[in-house]
């Protein structure tokens, strides 16, 4: 939780393409006009320690502006409650010659038509356990294009992230104590481990899973183990 991301540059455009990437970035409003805006949660970085570990994500609100945009096509399916999150985003040519963007989300696609566009990151990435910024972290959403240098998160939030990746660590322990078991199994099918030895280890596996079950109950983590 004390770890930093090291941001490259605050301000990203057309000229970064090839090197950004959308992927699972919610979308949280549109402004139409002569600019089009996004405000958006960027992911910079996805980060997994081993393969019973859940991924963390480094997440940066954001405003994405297509600038003097001359067409927009939108098609997409949703209800007013319901999260949109973009898939990809392409850069093609029309026929014209003209730049068009093709936002694909999981609802439906934006085409936007617009030689340049520009990414501002309004607050540096902070870790997150999902692929969004907790409400009480992001708070309102927004369409500034001046990053806030000076931000930091709230002692509220901090205290409420510190105990969701608490909680998040028992899930992770418990998906590893279970692959130890398997292993255990393993080893005892294998007469690697004779009986004796073999049902005491599983009986103090299987006691840890239990307190950490226990621990985890009544939380959304105990649906995901």
């Amino acid at each position: 939780m004390s770890a930093s991301y090291q941001l490259e540059k605050l301000v990203w455009t057309e000229a970064d393409f090839e090197q950004m990437g959308w992927h699972d970035a919610r979308i949280y409003a549109v402004r139409f006009g002569e600019h089009i805006s996004f405000d958006i949660d960027y992911i910079f970085q996805w980060m997994q320690a081993d393969e019973d570990d859940y991924f963390s994500f480094w997440v940066a609100p954001a405003t994405l502006v297509f600038h003097e945009a001359v067409h927009v096509a939108w098609t997409i399916n949703f209800r007013p409650n319901q999260e949109i999150e973009i898939e990809h985003i392409s850069r093609q040519t029309s026929a014209t010659g003209a730049t068009v963007w093709h936002i694909e989300t999981h609802q439906g696609d934006i085409l936007i038509t617009a030689e340049s566009f520009r990414q501002v990151i309004r607050r540096h990435p902070t870790l997150q356990i999902g692929q969004q910024i907790t409400p009480e972290e992001r708070g309102a959403s927004s369409f500034d294009i001046t990053p806030d240098t000076t931000f930091t998160e709230p002692e509220e939030v901090r205290r409420l992230k510190e105990a969701n990746f608490a909680l998040r660590q028992k899930a992770t322990d418990v998906r590893k104590l279970r692959r130890q078991l398997g292993i255990l199994l393993e080893q005892r099918s294998t007469g690697v481990l004779e009986v004796k030895r073999y049902l005491q280890q599983k009986r103090g596996l299987e006691e840890k899973i239990k307190q950490l079950r226990n621990e985890l109950n009544s939380t959304d983590w105990l649906s995901d183990i």
